[in-house]
Order: C-alpha cells, then structure tokens, then sequence
C-alpha cells in the first residue's frame, strides 16, 4: 500500500509520518495506472517515498478530470481532500 499523508507546502521533507494526517492509500496496480497515464511521474515508486505541493496536486485532479481513470478512485478522493484543504501531499510506500 502506498499510504498518502496531507502535508502543507512550507513543512519540511523530512516532517515523520507520525505528525501528519493519513488520507488513505493506494493498491500498486492504481499506481502503474496513474503512472502509466501520467498522473503519477515515473520517478516515484511505489515501495519509496515522494512529495506533491498543493500546486501539483491541483494540475494532477485537473489531469484527472480528462483522462481515462475518470471513475472514483482512491487517488482522485485523496487529491480532492488535499485540494479542498490546500495542502500538497507525502507518500510513504510500506
């Protein structure tokens, strides 16, 4: 599971997990999709860890919004939660 945590632009990379909100997570085969489609950069993987700003996560629910992967994922209910509380994001694969 790739576990996605609200995380404001100015906190530092190295904030821990254990200070933030946990959002929710995503299986590995939604990331090779989101990936794959482009929603997700290739650097990231999907057992390391990775980091939005708010700004990022507004272009990728943008993207989302004309890409195949349209339905209700876990991915597009996180970014919309980040969104609505303008903050960017942290993922933490396990």
């Amino acid at each position: 599971m790739l576990d996605f945590y609200l995380i404001a632009d100015e906190q530092p990379n190295n904030t821990p997990s254990s200070q933030l909100r946990r959002l929710g997570g995503i299986e590995e085969e939604e990331f090779e999709m989101a990936q794959h489609l482009g929603l997700i950069e290739t650097y990231a993987d999907y057992y390391g860890k990775f980091r939005w700003s708010s700004q990022q996560v507004s272009h990728k629910l943008f993207l989302l919004s004309s890409c195949p992967m349209r339905g209700s994922t876990a991915l597009q209910d996180i970014l919309q939660q980040a969104q609505a509380g303008g903050l960017g994001l942290a993922a933490w694969g396990d």
